[in-house]
């Protein structure tokens, strides 16, 4: 039986329940007995348009239970697909394998690009219409009593919010209802039509644009059709009148923010700006955002890092290939495909490494990472430099390099011991590249004690100026500025140590899946399983009964590290050049 058909077969909060992984009483807690106060924390983020955008975080039980109905109504529409390939054709939004470039780059190179903008997306999708879509749209034909648990579940101020991981997927099957007949009408007027969550965007290379979709009333002046007007209201949305917006040929044309004109780009202007700030924060800390007539100076990141974020998300994508399209040169839009990478790497080299909020280990895997977090709450009381409350809770006052595909990628940092390796080796070079280093806080490189690291050693010994290797004893060597290296702790007599050993041993042969635990394997195969499952599945979910005091002395090395940056690098040069030891 298929996931959609066990969907249709469900009746009742515990069938459901059971499809979404949970108990009944479990998810029964979560909607009726969860206190409306508990279940979600508001705030508002600014838009690139200008004002805010009011978010609504699902609190974690519901968030858990909203990724669950996520998935399996996701489960449901690739299923539905098989049989129906033009399923959710037009929309680019939320989807596997769809970004705002294949949807950008549906309208490249049209003499007329037409945009709307649907007013409160999410808003106007009601309780009422998430049940009855569910009741009555034929994909589906749920029971009611299901369509009701899913409508309690997805909607909150009777309405999908945005900020729940459900939302999406659901916003786009009541979507589809609405693209199918604006397909229909695309058709008709010799038009492409795609959507991309609330953007609608027509395009056409017909000599008049159609009417039936939007008029020339003035000069440059457009408004919506009577046809397409007429075909939105009929889908319960409206248009927000502002957004309204045609663009021909001869000038730059833009679609879900990127140029069209000879292929989906980057906005030249939007590149420029964003350079600009980075200057700015690179030369003083702070930079410059648009908003209101008198903008102030600001030091958070996150905005600036979504920036950069998004030209590399596209760049990355779209310039594969190396050849200059002439087309591209000719519509004077941005091209050069390493100018976008350059600034995103000295942007994240500056987050990391020069201005982190908090002290940084830069571990050879992701596993790692797993296990310190989970050492570090588990032995809290022993290490309080190393913990902080936050939601009363206690979690790491530590940050993590998460070694990902854009560390190696656009850190230009190799995977494991080679990385850190290559990171030892450049740090000073980094650091010249900036005017503002406040540097409050250490960078520790944390390797195993083995002959993986040998590099790392070699090249850590030549900046501290003292020999390393695997039976050098230092808690920590100083590599010079902020920089720091340790070890797993040694044993004697001296052995090879990795991380996994300092776990009790009985832990580490823990079976799975009938597979024993190989940690030289870091994703397993068929004969046994890997460091990432071990992490996961073996030490975060038994986190509670694990024996973690084998960590005790890493930690108190890490620990070591955060108190000599503090007491004996003078903070007032925190650029220093000469390298010491941890030694006693």
């Amino acid at each position: 039986m298929s996931t959609l058909e066990k969907l249709q077969s469900a009746k009742n909060l515990t069938d459901l329940a059971k499809l979404l992984g949970f108990t009944p009483k479990g998810a029964s807690y979560v909607l009726y007995k969860l206190p409306t106060s508990q279940k979600y924390r508001t705030f508002e983020i600014p838009k690139k348009s200008g004002g805010t955008r009011t978010i609504n975080a699902p609190e974690k039980s519901l968030s858990l239970l909203q990724k669950r109905l996520g998935e399996l109504l996701y489960e449901c529409v690739t299923e539905h697909q098989k049989g129906h390939p033009r399923f959710w054709h037009a929309s680019h939004g939320f989807q596997k394998d769809r970004t705002i470039i294949s949807n950008a780059e549906a309208h490249r190179r049209r003499r007329f690009v037409f945009n709307v903008d649907i007013e409160n997306f999410f808003g106007t999708l009601n309780f009422g219409r998430v049940r009855g879509f569910f009741i009555h749209d034929k994909a589906f034909t749920l029971d009611p009593a299901i369509a009701t648990i899913i409508a309690q579940i997805a909607c909150h101020d009777n309405a999908l919010p945005q900020g729940s991981p459900c939302s999406p997927v659901i916003s786009n099957l009541i979507g589809n209802i609405l693209d199918l007949r604006l397909l229909a009408l695309a058709r008709d007027a010799k038009c492409t039509y795609t959507r991309y969550a609330d953007d609608l965007t027509f395009s056409t290379n017909e000599k008049l644009f159609p009417t039936e979709i939007a008029i020339n009333v003035h000069g440059s002046e457009w408004i919506v059709g009577k046809r397409l007007n007429k075909q939105i209201e009929r889908a319960g949305f409206t248009l927000n009148d502002d957004k309204t917006r045609m663009s021909l040929r001869q000038s730059r044309q833009t679609v879900t923010g990127l140029v069209v004109n000879a292929k989906a780009n980057i906005n030249i202007d939007y590149y420029r700006t964003t350079r600009s700030m980075c200057n700015s924060l690179f030369r003083n800390g702070t930079y410059y955002r648009k908003s209101g007539d008198a903008p102030e100076p600001i030091d958070n990141l996150n905005p600036l890092e979504g920036m950069l974020s998004h030209i590399y998300f596209v760049k990355a994508r779209r310039d594969r290939k190396q050849q200059v399209n002439r087309l591209a040169v000719k519509a004077g839009e941005f091209k050069p495909p390493h100018a976008p990478v350059d600034l995103y790497r000295k942007f994240l080299l500056y987050k990391h490494f020069i201005a982190p909020s908090a002290p940084v280990i830069v571990t050879e895997g992701i596993s790692d990472i797993t296990y310190l977090k989970c050492a570090i709450r588990s032995l809290a009381n022993s290490f309080p430099s190393l913990v902080k409350e936050k939601d009363g809770k206690t979690t790491h006052s530590v940050n993590f390099l998460r070694p990902t595909g854009t560390t190696r990628d656009v850190l230009n940092l190799g995977h494991g011991a080679s990385g850190q390796a290559s990171l030892v080796s450049q740090y000073s070079n980094i650091l010249k590249k900036y005017v503002h280093k406040p540097m409050e806080h250490p960078v520790i490189i944390l390797c195993d004690n083995d002959g993986g690291p040998k590099e790392v050693f070699k090249k850590a010994a030549s900046k501290s100026g003292k020999a390393i290797s695997k039976t050098t004893t230092d808690p920590f060597y100083h590599l010079g500025d902020n920089l720091y290296l340790v070890k797993v702790p040694e044993v004697t007599p001296p052995i090879d140590r990795d991380i996994e050993d300092l776990f009790q041993p009985s832990l580490l042969t823990t079976v799975l899946d009938g597979k024993p635990f190989d940690k030289k394997k870091d994703h397993g195969d068929e004969t046994a399983y890997g460091k990432v499952v071990f992490a996961e599945k073996v030490v975060r979910a038994n986190a509670s009964t694990v024996d973690f005091s084998g960590f005790s002395d890493l930690l108190s090395r890490i620990d070591q590290c955060l108190t000599h940056y503090k007491t004996v690098v003078p903070m007032a040069l925190p650029a220093a050049t000469t390298g010491t030891t941890g030694t006693p």
